[in-house]
């Protein structure tokens, strides 16, 4: 009898944030997971996780990511044979529309088993790391001009970062485009910054904004118009003012395809989750390097699991000119693995380690369960 998946397991964590961080349409205090166990018949477990911005971003919660897990994914791949990822994958594209969180959250597990199986990491199976450490920007998220500020002067003198993203889209689009200059002017010297309106701004309000925001050393300027406005993200690129980043206009290789033919972006931003995992990953990151787009490594806020996938399939593309945010384990308060992936100097450095490279401390897991939720959920298939 040949290797298979013997069964896949989830269950449902909040962990709490060092601080409230504010989005474009709501504020936070802790973060929740889906926690992902893929066990194959030789007695090796690969972990994986799923999480989003919040439900706003693409319509997937944790919830969703955990109830589709359980009553779709599963019982379409216990008893697979994992070593089929393409296959695998195209099956549950077949099988089930949309709800790329969860499918990534799978994939992640999936891959970190078979690391361990074959005794490399993950970057191994997705053919080779091009970087063995990536630069990390942080996300200053506060709410306050004030508290922006201070909060990036502080991790600067800290040594901790040098380069950050500026949160926005809260406010009207003329007082955030405001807010974000201040921000940049108060920094000014001390790093570079990126803007994230989150799709907020109208083309009329970025194209008159450009010019200032270009002054103020803003060094990209990530979805500032809805995902579906590619003709607008277009005329923002043809301005050559701040480059222009896709995020919620790329969440597919078909997107990407698109987006490049209609030169609507300078930078893509790559996430595992909402491309549908690694694998996806590499597809969207060779459609960039091909077309002269460059890339950055975005994060859904993840815990070191799913920054460790990041630093695994981000290390294999050869375009990331603008690094990453990967910041998420030292966002959270805490972690759920014995060794949290945090930033030195504003670096991450690639794990030697076989899979993801990382282990679960089952306490943490047990203490950030959710309560209400029963521990364990599994579909084994019969044999």
């Amino acid at each position: 009898m040949g290797l298979k998946i013997r069964r896949i397991q989830t269950e449902l964590l909040d962990i709490p944030i060092k601080r409230p961080h504010q989005f474009s349409t709501e504020k936070i205090d802790q973060k929740g997971f889906v926690l992902v166990r893929l066990d194959l018949s030789s007695d090796i477990q690969g972990i994986g996780e799923g999480t989003t911005p919040g439900i706003w971003w693409n319509g997937e919660s944790v919830e969703t990511m955990k109830l589709v897990i359980d009553q779709y994914i599963a019982p379409l791949l216990v008893g697979e044979d994992p070593r089929y990822i393409d296959q695998l994958l195209q099956k549950l594209d077949r099988h089930i529309r949309q709800n790329s969180f969860a499918k990534a959250a799978v994939e992640m597990a999936l891959y970190d088993a078979l690391g361990k199986y074959y005794q490399v990491p993950v970057h191994q199976l997705l053919g080779g790391a091009c970087h063995r450490s990536l630069n990390v920007r942080w996300a200053l998220a506060s709410g306050t001009v004030q508290g922006d500020i201070e909060e990036g002067k502080q991790l600067v003198d800290q040594g901790h970062y040098q380069v950050f993203k500026i949160k926005s889209g809260k406010e009207a689009p003329e007082d955030d485009v405001e807010r974000s200059i201040n921000i940049a002017h108060g920094l000014s010297g001390t790093s570079t910054i990126g803007i994230d309106p989150n799709g907020s701004w109208s083309r009329l309000i970025a194209k008159t904004s450009m010019e200032e925001l270009n002054e103020a050393g803003i060094d990209f300027l990530e979805q500032p118009l809805p995902p579906e406005d590619y003709e607008g993200l277009s005329e923002l690129v043809d301005m050559k003012k701040v480059p222009i980043m896709a995020d919620e206009s790329v969440c597919s290789i078909y997107d990407a395809y698109h987006l490049a033919q209609l030169k609507g972006a300078d930078i893509f931003s790559l996430k595992i989750h909402k491309f549908g995992g690694m694998h996806k990953t590499l597809k969207v990151g060779a459609v960039a390097e091909s077309s002269g787009i460059s890339c950055f490594g975005g994060t859904s806020l993840e815990s070191s699991i799913g920054t460790a996938a990041c630093l695994q399939v981000f290390s294999c593309i050869r375009s990331l000119d603008y690094g990453t945010e990967i910041f998420g384990p030292d966002w959270l308060a805490d972690d759920i693995v014995t060794k949290p992936l945090r930033p030195a100097n504003s670096k991450l450095y690639l794990p030697d380690e076989p899979g993801l490279g990382v282990e679960l401390k089952e306490e943490k897991v047990k203490q950030y369960r959710r309560q209400n939720e029963a521990s364990w959920y599994s579909t084994t298939k019969p044999s």
